[in-house]
């Protein structure tokens, strides 16, 4: 056996790397052998070549055996004579299973480059560094590939580096999304809120995902705290006044709508919402005036419902002036000026509501 080591080693310095493979391999498991730091400091200096040629191996799979042999001539080595050569060899490893993952990621070979960033992050733990790079780009991989459980895992052990803070966060919250999985997304975005309470993107994905769950008393109080860290944001503003408006608030709706108009004085949103919201309280109104018996209460009710109506003019007539193509404000207005017995404004706008639903 300590011949076939020999024979290894000869066939190792001239590269003729599988023909020294045959033989290193059975002094692994031979009791004279076995034990030597040398037998496993050549194997991993075999399957080192293996992997930087061009043979018909597993790449990763010959990186990830160098490693472990390295790793074993190491232990082997108690008086550590050999040790800054292993520990170069190692650094090898490392550098060569990085550079493959980055090609093979170029390439969108996405598993292999998982793989690959995985033997060079774990190479690295060996010699005393935690790359995190490494993990995390073999956790973007995972993802591409499809491996969702494992980007998960690879995410979360970055995470505990601080490395990217927040973003870290909404990274593990998208794959949950992947996956369909609503509880485990709205878990980690309250993880990361907990962890980075004033980042400003964990706030609003997590504002999001309220909105569209329609949990509006909780999409409230993040609004709130979001337009603390920024207070200048016309879409926060925006925003609450839907969440309002949904929670049957009124007053609190119309002034987050002029507060996001305060901020940017053409926001299309904001004055059609705000319009439509007097448009819709001035319909309701003028309802329940139909129902009235009473000439002199009928007639108060009307005049009330009007003069909600007339709040709401120019605000949709702003919107449609910010964008005439739109819609939604012609097809309000055309109902408005018909309730305010606007005639001619009535008339060119049901000209363009019907231009419009003709091209539709």
């Amino acid at each position: 056996q300590n011949a076939k080591v020999v024979t290894a080693f000869r066939f190792k310095e001239r590269g003729e790397y599988m023909e020294a493979l045959e033989n290193i391999e059975p002094a692994t498991t031979h009791e004279k052998t076995a034990d030597q730091e040398k037998t496993w400091r050549y194997r991993g200096e075999i399957f080192l070549g293996l992997a930087q040629g061009e043979f018909e191996i597993d790449k990763v799979e010959a990186l990830e055996k160098a490693r472990e042999s390295f790793v074993k001539a190491m232990e082997l080595d108690q008086k550590d004579r050999y040790k800054n050569e292993n520990l170069a060899f190692l650094n090898q490893v490392r550098i060569e299973a990085l550079n493959a993952g980055v090609d093979a990621f170029s390439a969108e070979q996405f598993e292999n480059a998982r793989d690959y960033f995985m033997v060079g992050g774990e190479t690295a733990t060996q010699l005393g560094i935690f790359d995190t790079l490494a993990f995390y780009n073999s956790a973007l991989a995972a993802e591409q590939a499809g491996d969702y459980e494992k980007a998960l895992q690879l995410y979360r052990k970055v995470s505990e580096t601080e490395y990217l803070e927040g973003k870290l966060y909404l990274y593990m919250a998208n794959v949950h999304t992947r996956m369909e999985d609503d509880e485990g997304y709205i878990k980690t975005l309250q993880e990361g809120r907990k962890a980075y309470p004033n980042d400003a993107d964990l706030i609003i994905y997590e504002l999001n995902y309220y909105l569209q769950k329609g949990q509006f008393e909780e999409a409230e109080s993040n609004l709130k705290l979001a337009l603390e860290k920024e207070p200048d944001n016309e879409q926060l503003y925006f925003s609450l006044g839907v969440v309002y408006d949904n929670l049957g608030k009124t007053e609190e709706a119309i002034k987050s709508y002029e507060d996001a108009i305060e901020v940017n004085s053409e926001y299309f949103d904001a004055y059609y919402n705000l319009g439509a919201l007097y448009f819709n309280k001035g319909v309701e109104l003028n309802n329940k005036a139909n129902e009235i018996q009473d000439n002199k209460k009928y007639e108060a009710a009307r005049k009330e419902a009007r003069e909600v109506f007339e709040q709401s003019k120019p605000y949709l007539e702003k919107a449609h002036q910010l964008d005439g193509e739109d819609g939604g404000p012609i097809a309000s207005l055309t109902q408005l000026y018909a309730l305010l017995n606007e005639t001619e404004n009535y008339t060119k706008m049901k000209e363009k509501l019907d231009a419009l639903r003709g091209g539709e």
